[in-house]
């Protein structure tokens, strides 16, 4: 019998690893123009993308800021909603040790084989819910900044734009990383 449990587990974990999906990666690859015109010309998209990520980061910051008024509110509420969950969190750890201590009580013995106690008919009862996490004011910055600023302004496929227009070359490569398929 133990045998036969070994057995069985060893061919489920072969069909589980079996049946993992393969990951891919997308890798995409810059080559710029041989001439001396194209060069300049991709020095002038690099000047319009640093300009574009340093005007979009100007903005981001510009919205942080707005939203700080709005850090305190939220996190106070953040506060009184994780005192409710505790105080959830502890009446259901209250029931389930009560449960665990005195559950023999609901435990009917006719139901048992004549040869004594048997585990599998036992009660079984769910441990509660994890502890509650105590909010920080930077998750709820971090949240409200993700909800309401924007941090990506489009400026790397405005310059893919240029660089292809002034005669680079965008190569796009898509290569597995993990559970690759055997070739």
């Amino acid at each position: 019998m133990l045998r036969f449990r070994h057995i069985l587990a060893a061919a489920a974990t072969l069909l589980l690893a079996a049946c993992a999906t393969p990951q891919y990666q997308t890798r995409v690859q810059l080559i710029p123009p041989a001439d001396a015109a194209g060069r300049a010309c991709i020095a002038e998209c690099e000047t319009k993308k640093t300009a574009c990520q340093d005007a979009c980061q100007a903005r981001y910051r510009t919205c942080a800021q707005a939203l700080e008024p709005q850090v305190e509110a939220r996190y106070l509420e953040a506060l009184k909603q994780h005192e409710l969950d505790l105080g959830r969190y502890t009446a259901n750890l209250r029931h389930y040790e009560t449960q665990l201590q005195f559950g023999w009580l609901h435990h009917r013995p006719f139901y048992q084989p004549w040869w004594g106690w048997d585990p599998w008919l036992a009660p079984y009862y769910p441990p509660p819910a994890p502890v509650p996490t105590m909010p920080t004011r930077d998750a709820v910055r971090a949240q409200l900044e993700k909800t309401h600023c924007k941090d990506d302004c489009g400026c790397l496929p405005a310059y893919d734009a240029c660089f292809v227009g002034c005669g680079g070359q965008r190569v796009t490569e898509t290569v597995c990383v993990k559970n690759c398929p055997k070739d």
